[in-house]
């Protein structure tokens, strides 16, 4: 093989490197929102079924119509 040759696929290795590596973050970016989004859904899930508790179960009978 030349050198030319090396110097290309050293080149190609490196960029597949920082590629992998941005992905990498991007990935644990992602994580990282979703481990948040997951805590705010068991967070509002908790709050509805409090609300749903502690709302009273007296239901208004519907409006006469016209």
């Amino acid at each position: 093989m030349s050198e030319s040759r090396f110097e290309v696929i050293e080149t190609k290795l490196a960029f597949q490197e920082e590629l992998i590596q941005q992905l990498d973050d991007a990935l644990i970016a992602q994580q990282k929102q979703i481990s948040a989004l997951q805590l705010q859904l068991r967070v509002l899930q908790s709050e509805f079924n409090s609300l749903e508790t502690h709302t009273p179960d007296t239901s208004e009978p519907p409006p006469p119509h016209y």
